[in-house]
């Protein structure tokens, strides 16, 4: 899958891509999952740095509970949950159950 940070020829989008990223193994495991999907729709994917700079958010103010609507296949979802403290809590809302 190419994301849209990957097709930038941003000196900057380089350098993120290629010292910045920090995924898990389970994001890396939905990604592949995305990507082996028919068709082109894993180009719904949501763009890897601005998952991660979520999390940095989501963890500078302090949230407890988010919501996310347009789920597609989790990835951001994981991404948002990983930054919730141990007692936090996320709600995640799509249309259809695949």
């Amino acid at each position: 899958m190419v994301t849209k940070m990957q097709r930038s020829s941003d000196p900057i989008d380089k350098y993120i891509k290629e010292h910045s990223l920090r995924l898990t193994s389970e994001q890396n495991e939905i990604i592949e999952y995305t990507n082996s999907l028919p068709g082109n729709i894993s180009r719904m994917l949501g763009s890897f740095d601005e998952a991660q700079f979520f999390q940095v958010i989501i963890q500078l103010m302090g949230c407890k509970r988010c919501i996310e609507v347009g789920t597609f296949t989790g990835y951001t979802a994981l991404t948002i949950a990983l930054a919730l403290p141990s007692d936090g809590q996320l709600i995640a809302c799509d249309i259809t159950d695949q």
